[in-house]
């Protein structure tokens, strides 16, 4: 029977959130107006669809709308988001189940590279943790969890996310998801063990670092700037070539196929995925844009 550590079920849909595009901190930014960027995709008939970059996590009382934005979601005919299914974390604290625990694993802190232990040791310090709670846990899930605690002590809270407040905005309209739970915990399940342990590190060092980057990616988020997020997208643990490519490149390249299909089939849907999907040369506006269609921004 599988294992969860005392705190794994309640932190669950947080971290599901908040692994790969994590943005927020305890105060919302400055009252400037936001322009987060939206695409709108069309052909030489019309507009087809929209896509949105999110932050799946956002201090409360962040103003993130504007007029295109609702325009766009009122002229859909259906939100797609990463995961269709509003998170539970029970079902999502049984998908993990199935995957995170293999016995016999050395502790996390036995895992990690030498220069990292010290950070590794500071986040337990200051998250109250430690190598027993974590016992038979694959580095992938361990590194999900600390990154999900670590955000929840800034004041992330994925109920003040885009992706809750997209679910209250498009009413009676039905949601679908580009991935499931499982199939989004299964791509971490299936990184090699380097890869992992580099994920582990990566993670353990920047929830080391006192510095503010989730608030700057935030600002980059709220102004629009795209360049700057897929700068942002090239650091940490997605400058790891495997890395990178298994939790962003092929993911892309997989949901630009589901959404081309989608087009094609004569949905007009609204596409909500974390900013760091859109950004960038292999980004969906990109990858979209390589199958025919006509991405450009929305002001």
């Amino acid at each position: 029977m599988m294992r969860f550590v005392p705190p794994l079920r309640r932190l669950l849909a947080a971290f599901l959130l908040i692994a790969l595009a994590a943005c927020g901190s305890a105060k919302p930014p400055s009252d400037e107006a936001a322009k987060v960027a939206l695409w709108a995709i069309s052909d030489n008939t019309g507009v087809h669809g929209w896509l949105l970059g999110t932050v799946h996590s956002l201090p409360r009382g962040t103003q993130w709308r504007r007029p295109v934005i609702d325009g766009a979601i009122t002229n859909a005919d259906r939100l797609v988001l990463e995961i269709g299914d509003a998170l539970n974390p029970q079902i999502a604290g049984e998908a993990l189940g199935k995957l995170a625990f293999t016995p016999g694993l050395p502790p996390p802190s036995e895992r990690v590279g030498v220069k990292f232990r010290g950070d590794l040791a500071k986040v337990y310090k200051d998250l109250s943790l430690n190598d027993a709670q974590f016992k038979d846990q694959e580095s992938w899930a361990v590194a999900l969890q600390i990154a999900a605690i670590g955000g929840l002590k800034q004041g992330m809270e994925p109920d003040s996310g885009v992706e809750p407040e997209l679910r209250k905005v498009i009413g009676a309209k039905p949601v679908t998801g580009l991935e499931t739970i499982d199939s989004q915990f299964g791509i971490f399940d299936a990184l090699p063990e380097r890869a992992q342990t580099v994920l582990l590190e990566q993670v353990a060092h920047e929830a080391a670092d006192n510095r503010d980057d989730d608030k700057d990616m935030l600002a980059l988020w709220l102004r629009g700037d795209e360049l700057g997020i897929a700068r942002e997208a090239q650091t940490g643990f997605l400058a790891d070539p495997e890395l990178r490519s298994a939790l962003l490149t092929r993911r892309n390249l997989a949901w630009a196929n589901q959404i081309d299909a989608m087009l094609k089939a004569g949905a007009k849907p609204f596409i909500a995925v974390g900013a760091a999907h859109v950004a960038g040369v292999d980004g969906l506006p990109r990858l979209l844009e390589a199958r025919g269609w006509l991405v450009k921004r929305v002001y």
